[in-house]
């Protein structure tokens, strides 16, 4: 089994953490990775952003997933930039 992860996107934690329950429910394995730590984000008052990463042999379905999920119009109207 391949065990090589891939970046599948950055987001504020609040969409991250959406996005992982739709890998959950799908059975899709992902990893998390803060990009600020706590204390930055508290001390600057920054939102807390994720990476989520999938294996390298999911990535084609967790990309479907994540483009259904984020392509909704009300999705797209209220969340902030995106770095795909």
């Amino acid at each position: 089994m391949n065990t090589d992860y891939v970046l599948l996107t950055e987001k504020e934690a609040m969409w991250a953490e959406m996005l992982v329950q739709v890998l959950k429910d799908n059975q899709i394995p992902y990893v998390t990775q803060p990009v600020y730590g706590a204390g930055f984000a508290i001390k600057t008052g920054a939102q807390e952003r994720l990476k989520v990463y999938v294996p390298k042999e999911k990535e084609s379905e967790a990309r479907r997933l994540y483009d259904e999920l984020f392509t909704s119009e009300w999705v797209s109207d209220h969340q902030t930039t995106d770095y795909k």
